[in-house]
């Protein structure tokens, strides 16, 4: 891709502040955006691009950092607003952020314009500011930054490296000497980010030892308005890789141990859908087919689980965490918002439908035949037939969001569904939809492999069958460890009948929040949150 070069008059220091390089600039933002992972707007209809603020950052050697904030506007006009850091650099190395160049009559001023996390300088000032938890002033505002209790006051300067991560996200990610993760938000919100709220509770107020420790935060101020998450820091968790990847080799190993073993479909236990179970109610040999291991970590993962919600829970002073009771206003919110969401899906199943083949174009048509039924499952929710809790929840719970950190685990990445608001996303649920995420997780990875990784001599059909059975284990044991845990921990989740019906309703949720992403990314999948959604309507 060729470089775009600006020419300009003022210098550097003036260059935004005097908006001469605005719109020229503006006009080479979606080049580089559209490049960029964590630019999630690209697929959206932009009717422009805009520098809405250019705040001026010194660094502590006195080089100046242009933080932008860039607006991006749908033709619907809607809004979105993205971060931008950039520095001017006289030779900056292949491949390293660089936007466009400038020429300037004063050489000292020419160079290249490149995002400044790609500048060690700015990367380091950064720590820097965390570790002496600065109040920096800006032209509009200021960042102010905060440290983590993991963050020793006494760190040597002198030997802070730091690094750009290559694999991009939907943020972008520095690490600090290999012990720290800086995530800086990409794109932004008028209000606090849940995963930075979330992480810093957890760490150093709910004392969750299986989450990333709380290092630092960096958030912009302005009299009179909403703090903005800027950045989270974290302390760096070893981990041996995505739980979500290990379910998925858990889930091959299964089926061909199944195969290998010689063992008749009608020999596999199946089991009561959505109830509590106990390890020893499986026969050893069940057990062995399934893997020892594997059902250890299912049941671990679902005392984890409990254990984060019984730490959300523990705080009654804190209004932005007290638990709170069901309400008409919550269940009015719900409502509304489930059924744009449905109504969103079904539109779009209509249009894809013909696109699809097979067992996936059955499931759609199934499902679009039974759209009524469907909205009157999502429309009998009664918030007087509920007695639990309400707290502060994860919000998009999946087994990607969990790494496995020897024999246990490490629950990361709290920002909340990627298609809500930000204020939706800090709305009290009921911790059971977490857990729903989780089974989700797991029907995913069950299905997946029955679609996609099958031994050759084991047919589609019984494994489907097979597949749904060792489900059913799955979320009966995680469905037993939760309970039991969170009742321990003194966690409101209500009775045996209420835990059934919101366990049922956010499965189902989840399963159609799932055909919008499926359909939009990877059509090929979407036969998998289809099955869910039937196999709730048919209780099988």
């Amino acid at each position: 891709m060729s470089i775009e070069s600006i020419e300009v008059e003022s210098s550097w220091e003036e260059l935004f502040r005097e908006g001469e390089a605005s719109s020229r600039f503006e006009e080479l933002l979606p080049q580089y955006l559209h490049q960029m992972r964590w630019f999630g707007a690209k697929t959206g209809n932009i009717k422009q691009y805009a520098i809405e603020n250019a705040l001026t950052y010194k660094l502590q050697n006195g080089n100046l950092t242009y933080i932008l904030l860039v607006e991006i506007v749908f033709q619907t006009s809607n809004t979105e607003n993205y971060l931008l850091p950039v520095t001017l650099s006289k030779k900056p190395e292949k491949g390293t952020g660089v936007i466009c160049q400038i020429t300037n009559k004063d050489e000292d001023q020419s160079g290249y314009i490149i995002d400044a996390l790609h500048d060690v300088d700015f990367r380091n000032d950064l720590f820097f500011n965390i570790l002496s938890e600065k109040k920096l002033e800006l032209s509009v505002g200021e960042f102010r930054f905060s440290c983590g209790k993991v963050l020793d006051a006494s760190f040597d300067k002198s030997s802070l490296k730091s690094e750009l991560l290559k694999l991009e996200q939907s943020n972008s990610t520095i690490v600090y000497n290999d012990e720290y993760f800086l995530k800086i938000y990409r794109k932004i919100f008028r209000d606090k980010n849940p995963d930075l709220e979330l992480t810093h509770f957890l760490s150093d107020k709910g004392e969750f030892e299986h989450s990333p420790k709380f290092a630092g935060g960096i958030e912009w101020v302005r009299e009179g308005y909403y703090k903005v998450s800027i950045g989270l820091m974290q302390e760096r968790v070893p981990n041996r890789g995505e739980a979500w990847n290990y379910t998925l080799t858990q889930m091959e190993n299964f089926f061909n141990r199944f195969v290998e073993a010689g063992m008749k479909l009608e020999y596999f236990p199946k089991v009561d859908l959505y109830k509590p179970l106990e390890l020893q109610d499986l026969q050893p040999h069940i057990r062995e087919i399934i893997g020892f291991e594997f059902l250890d970590r299912v049941q671990k993962l679902a005392l984890r689980t409990a254990e984060m919600h019984v730490s959300l829970f523990s705080d009654k002073t804190d209004r932005y965490f007290t638990p709170e009771p069901f309400t008409g206003d919550y269940t009015v919110w719900l409502l509304n918002r489930l059924m744009y969401m449905l109504d969103g899906r079904f539109h779009l199943l209509e249009q894809k439908v013909g696109e699809l083949t097979g067992t996936a174009k059955e499931y759609a048509e199934f499902v679009l035949e039974n759209k009524e039924p469907i909205k009157n499952h999502i429309l009998k929710f009664d918030e007087l037939r509920l007695t639990s809790s309400r707290i502060r929840i994860h919000g998009d719970y999946h087994l990607g969001q969990v790494l496995i950190t020897g024999d246990d685990f490490c629950i990361l990445d709290f920002e909340g569904e990627p298609e809500s608001t930000i204020r939706d996303r800090k709305v009290k649920q009921p911790p059971v939809k977490d857990l729903a995420g989780l089974c989700r997780s797991y029907h995913y990875a069950v299905f997946a492999t029955v679609f996609n990784a099958l031994p050759k001599n084991l047919d589609r059909e019984t494994a489907t069958e097979l597949g749904g059975r060792l489900y059913r284990i799955i979320t009966g044991l995680s469905l037993e460890r939760y309970t039991q845990i969170a009742m321990e921990g003194g966690l409101n989740i209500g009775y045996a009948k209420e835990i059934d019906f919101l366990l049922r309703y956010h499965i189902f949720e989840k399963a159609i929040y799932e055909i919008g992403y499926e359909l939009n990314s990877r059509p090929d999948w979407v036969i998998i949150p289809l099955k869910g959604i039937i196999q709730i309507l048919n209780n099988d």
